[in-house]
């Protein structure tokens, strides 16, 4: 019989009770204090077990591995500005011929009123200071300046910031008369549809494409000499 062991009742023999602190003791005098493994991965650089299972979940790229490109920044937002610049011109021909002298970069298209000017401008979503003080883009107020000084004549500026929403084409238009080469008074964008060519409102509405427009001419593919011979033709045709 060991001394682990002891007699029962009828002298069967029976286990002792484990004394789980005298063996702990025992151990530790032979093998040295067991320590218990921490459960919580802690990162080199002293971070929580949180943070490092964020990093877990985001590992670093493998060694020779080219790190990940950051996502791109999102592309401002683009707007499209319709503008429309009428002219007491008759003629389309001699609008297109003054645009070319000038180096101006429009279509020029004829109506029963008179010739337009149009142009399809595209600007960032960002609000251009010049239109706080013209309610236009300064590609439209330059065009309207440059025409009404060219052609000796007062014009108005037409224009549309249009969109799509929930109801269909959305968006404002605004008018402003040129004289000289200098922004006049406002006017009423309805009076002046009112008493325009259809064709004027299908392009601010964005129905009709400038450069589908009927009897449509180009002044940039219109040599300076042409411009010259066509305005002498126009000069010598008034003469009684």
């Amino acid at each position: 019989m060991t001394s682990g062991q002891g007699r029962g009742a009828g002298g069967a023999e029976t286990p002792e009770e484990f004394d789980e602190a005298a063996f702990e003791a025992a151990f530790a005098a032979e093998f040295g204090q067991a320590v218990e493994p921490e459960r919580t991965v802690r990162a080199e650089n002293g971070d929580d077990g949180e943070t490092s299972r964020g990093q877990a979940d985001h590992p670093s790229p493998s060694p020779g591995e080219p790190p990940a490109a950051p996502e791109a920044a999102p592309s401002p937002e683009k707007r499209r500005v319709l503008a429309v610049v009428l002219t007491p011109i008759a003629s389309a021909p001699v609008l297109a011929a003054l645009c070319a002298m000038a180096e101006v970069d429009a279509d020029i298209v004829p109506s029963k009123r008179g010739a337009l000017a149009a142009k399809v401008i595209t600007t960032s979503g960002e609000l251009d200071p010049s239109e706080l003080l013209t309610g236009a883009p300064a590609e439209a107020t330059d065009l309207a300046t440059v025409l009404s000084k060219t052609a000796k004549v007062g014009v108005v500026l037409l224009t549309a910031r249009l969109g799509e929403g929930e109801d269909g084409i959305t968006g404002t238009i605004s008018g402003r008369e040129y004289q000289g080469g200098e922004p006049g008074e406002e006017v009423s964008p309805g009076l002046i549809l009112a008493h325009a060519d259809d064709v004027v409102e299908q392009i601010l509405l964005g129905t009709l494409d400038p450069a589908q427009a009927p009897g449509r001419l180009v002044p940039k593919e219109m040599s300076r000499w042409q411009a010259a011979r066509l305005m002498a033709k126009q000069v010598r045709r008034r003469r009684p």
